[in-house]
């Protein structure tokens, strides 16, 4: 096992330094002076959960804490199960004002800083979806460092996903326009850019559409469908920044019905890999014996790029082609399994540490 000292990054830590200790291939754990686990990163979570089964944060909080964050979940909606149950489900939305409430107690507490990004999903209503960007700018006036990845879970009313009259507005509009980090699936992407991308490289353009137009510097199409290289065969994703593009594929598994929850869990898995810096190649070390790491960044400018690094480390790309992984490997256990629901439990180890690994290759578009 090798040790690496790396450079606090998050707000609070200033005159202290990281032992970053690897166990296994890709496991590794923030250690202070004293053999305790330093304070990780951190992430406000703003999605839907349910009580039964895996959609939303109940799809999203276990992996990232897996992966060794510290997750504050918020719930925009608290139902019994996912809404494509054809018994349909119970619950209610989340009060607007509690979101804004809970953001407000996390800061009189004087915690609010030490959030490292902000990941929202699923809202209940459209004008929860003010209420994330208030939080948002919140977060930001404590941390300026801190991301804001944003999943703009539209519904496909088709498949029983339904999400209320204007939030497909929100998310076109305000979205757009105040995320870092955008993850759209194809048909979510449409709507955003007003387009119907049916290839690969009609999506880089849509995606490059939303970056010139708003402050997101990465775009993750996470499920290309009918717009992939190949839909039959592969679940594909890509990963567009304004001058590079990355596209992955997996084997697709056999599914009795297909389960839910999957872009939850790719999104939350992604922004994980944002998170981190490249710590595998330190460089010499700085005065007092203290390496600094050197984070590969497909983030462009505007602005510096907000990489905190505690973890395994890796480029937007890496973390794209660990999110391949670690998807194929929660998706292969719930297959074999024959479960409607994500098997994240089952595949926790494949989270950290997958099997079987996928390459992202560069497209030209």
């Amino acid at each position: 096992d090798t040790g690496v000292a790396l450079q606090p990054s998050l707000p609070g830590t200033e005159g202290s330094s990281y032992t970053l200790m690897r166990f296994g291939p890709a496991r590794a754990f923030a250690l202070g002076a004293r053999g305790f686990a330093s304070r990780p990163p951190a992430v406000l979570s703003i999605q839907s959960h349910v009580c039964y089964g895996a959609a939303g944060n109940s799809a999203a909080v276990f992996p990232m804490r897996r992966l060794g964050v510290e997750v504050w979940p918020v719930n925009t909606v608290q139902f019994s199960n996912h809404t494509q149950y054809a018994e349909g489900w119970e619950g209610l939305p989340t009060p607007t004002e509690q979101i804004g409430l809970l953001a407000k107690g996390i800061e009189r507490i004087g915690a609010l800083g030490r959030c490292s990004a902000i990941l929202s999903g699923y809202l209940g209503t459209e004008e929860q979806g003010g209420a994330v960007l208030d939080v948002v700018r919140r977060v930001k006036a404590a941390n300026p460092a801190a991301l804001y990845c944003c999943d703009p879970v539209m519904g496909h009313p088709a498949k029983g996903c339904v999400v209320p009259e204007g939030v497909q507005r929100h998310h076109a509009e305000a979205s757009a326009a105040s995320a870092d980090v955008l993850c759209p699936n194809v048909l979510e992407l449409g709507v955003m850019t007003r387009s119907e991308p049916d290839t690969p490289q009609a999506v880089v353009r849509a995606a490059r559409a939303l970056l010139g137009a708003g402050s997101a510097r990465l775009v993750l199409v996470k499920h290309l469908a009918h717009a992939g290289l190949s839909p039959d065969d592969s679940f594909e994703m890509l990963l567009v920044g304004h001058e590079e593009a990355w596209h992955i594929a997996t084997p697709l598994l056999p599914f009795g019905r297909p389960p839910v929850g999957v872009g939850d869990l790719t999104s939350a898995l992604f922004l994980v890999g944002l998170l981190q810096v490249d710590c595998t190649l330190p460089t010499a070390p700085a005065a007092g014996g203290v390496y600094h790491s050197s984070p590969h960044a497909m983030l462009p400018p505007p602005g510096p790029v907000p990489l905190f690094g505690l973890l395994q480390g890796r480029s937007p790309k890496a973390a794209l082609e660990h999110t391949a992984g670690a998807y194929f490997e929660v998706m292969r256990a719930t297959s074999e399994a024959e479960e409607y629901e994500l098997q994240l439990v089952a595949a926790q180890d494949g989270l950290v540490d997958p099997p079987r690994s996928f390459e992202a290759i560069a497209l030209d578009a």
